[in-house]
C-alpha cells in the first residue's frame, strides 16, 4: 500500500477526480474475482479491451506470472518517474495496489477494500 507521504501529496485530487475512478476500482473488483474463480490466466481475454496503457502493463505483468516484487519494481518506477499527478498518479497507485492483490489470490472483497480506501473523499453510497 501507499505508504510514502510525498507521493500521497503528489496524489491529493478532488472528490470528483476520486469519483471518477469508481468504475476502475469495481473494475478490478471484478478481475480479482474471475482470476479467484478462473484463474490469472483467464484475464488474458480482457486485455484486448483495456485502453489503459498502465493497466495494460501491469495485468500482462500477472498474467505471465511475473514474480509479485518485480511486479510491484516495475509499476513503482513508473509511478515514481514518469511525473504523473493528481488524478493520473492516484489512478495508477489504485491500479498497482488491485493488481497485486489479485496476483496474490486476494478475495474480491478484499481487493475492493484495499483500492477503495485512496478514495476517502468519496462516500459508501457511491460504490452501490
Amino acid at each position: 500500500m501507499l505508504r510514502d507521504l510525498a507521493l500521497a501529496a503528489k496524489a491529493a485530487c478532488s472528490k470528483e477526480d476520486q469519483e471518477s475512478l469508481i468504475p476502475l476500482i469495481l473494475t478490478l473488483k471484478e478481475m480479482g474475482e474471475k482470476a479467484k474463480k478462473r484463474g490469472i490466466l483467464s484475464l488474458e481475454g480482457d486485455l484486448g479491451n483495456i485502453n489503459d496503457d498502465f493497466l495494460k502493463i501491469a495485468l500482462q505483468l500477472i498474467i505471465d506470472k511475473t514474480e509479485s516484487q518485480v511486479v510491484r519494481d516495475i509499476l513503482d518506477s513508473d509511478i515514481y518517474y514518469n511525473g504523473s499527478n493528481g488524478r493520473e498518479l492516484l489512478k495508477k497507485v489504485i491500479i498497482r495496489e488491485g493488481l497485486l492483490r489479485i496476483q496474490a489470490g486476494d478475495t474480491s472483497r478484499n481487493i475492493f477494500l484495499c483500492t477503495r480506501i485512496f478514495l476517502g473523499k468519496v462516500e459508501n453510497s457511491a460504490f452501490a
